[in-house]
């Protein structure tokens, strides 16, 4: 058989036997009624437009408090005033005194390192928070359970 043909039956055979993931929809073409929901025993978060699951994530939720809230403010890369780290992909929901805990990426350190640490935040992998950071908005509707 032909070098070309035999490649070309490879190529469709592999294509046909892979699996196929379900890919993100962007944040552009996300629509409808959206929230976040936070469940603290799945250590997951979830966005929901409607009643859909449009986008999922594990978290470190240690600390966070139970409730309703509404995302109050949104900063690309903010610094934690504890710590002096920084938050990439703030979004903030709640007050705790004069500290605000919220949605973020993995902390990064003065050093340089990355730090899942939760005090009460909702701690992901920085590119789930990138993704959550875009789709939703300042009022976008909070359940934490």
């Amino acid at each position: 058989m032909h070098p070309v043909k035999l490649l070309a039956r490879l190529v469709a055979v592999l294509l046909v036997a892979l699996p196929t993931f379900a890919a993100l929809p962007s944040p552009a073409a996300a629509a409808g009624r959206k929230r976040i929901v936070v469940v603290l025993g799945e250590q997951r978060v979830y966005a929901y437009e409607g009643d859909t699951v449009v986008f999922t994530t594990r978290a470190n939720v240690r600390g966070a408090k139970r409730g309703t809230f509404r995302i109050q403010n949104k900063i690309a890369m903010a610094k934690s005033s504890a710590l002096g780290w920084k938050l990439p992909y703030w979004m903030g929901i709640y007050y705790v005194g004069r500290i605000q805990n919220g949605f973020h990426g993995y902390s990064i350190r003065a050093n340089g390192g990355l730090a899942a640490n939760s005090l009460g935040c909702i701690v992901m992998p920085t590119s789930a928070a990138a993704w959550l950071y875009r789709w939703a908005s300042v009022g976008t509707p909070v359940t934490i359970r």
